[in-house]
């Protein structure tokens, strides 16, 4: 997955960048800080279209066309890191670069967290991630990422549905959705449905996709 990450980033920015950016992977942990905070600077945030996720689904990881090749980099750089880190200190790492990065940056670690090592153990910082005001945090967990739907219990999936609803994050690009909807779900969104439209506010289309 790191191969493939770092790949793509270097198809979509100058062949300095992409060379500095495989000077870093072999640098080691050592030099990973200052990689993953330059890594906006130096790789530049051109998207990966549809060619480019489609390299990064290959190797098993949904990642969605919009996707900027500086989160790409860190990705791969986070993936590398995790993997020099020792186990038990794994998941610090990953809290402290979501909780202590600008938003790009937490985005990149959120869009990988289902390519680390015993992702289980990540599901409640992708929960907490999931109340961030910045809708484009948000969707890094909610769309286009398959870690919601293997990893979060069901209240906690549920209401990353009905904030997907709340704040426009389209439901068709929650990964595995048709899989997690039970009654329980279908009878919140339901409840949603009859509160926006008791109040005289539009229903999203895509509400229809929760039945």
């Amino acid at each position: 997955m790191i191969e493939a990450l770092a790949a793509t980033a270097a198809q979509h920015t100058t062949a300095d960048a992409a060379a500095w950016l495989r000077a870093q992977l072999a640098a080691g942990l050592a030099g990973f800080p200052p990689a993953f905070a330059a890594a906006g600077r130096r790789i530049g945030t051109a998207a990966i279209g549809a060619d480019g996720a489609a390299r990064i689904a290959e190797r098993g990881l949904r990642v969605p066309p919009e996707l900027g090749a500086d989160e790409c980099a860190r990705g791969a750089l986070v993936l590398a890191a995790v993997a020099a880190t020792p186990a038990g200190e794994q998941v610090a790492l990953v809290r402290d670069l979501i909780r202590r990065g600008e938003v790009r940056e937490r985005q990149a670690v959120l869009r990988v967290l289902a390519a680390l090592p015993e992702p289980a153990r990540l599901v409640e910082l992708a929960i907490d991630a999931c109340r961030s005001n910045v809708q484009t945090v948000f969707e890094a967990v909610a769309c286009d990422n398959a870690f919601a739907a293997r990893h979060f219990p069901a209240e906690a999936f549920d209401q990353l549905v009905l904030k997907a609803l709340f704040v426009g994050a389209p439901l068709g690009r929650i990964d595995g959705l048709a899989g997690r909807i039970t009654p329980e779900l279908v009878r919140k969104v339901e409840a949603f449905a009859s509160e926006r439209r008791a109040a005289g506010r539009p229903v999203p289309d895509d509400a229809r996709l929760v039945r």
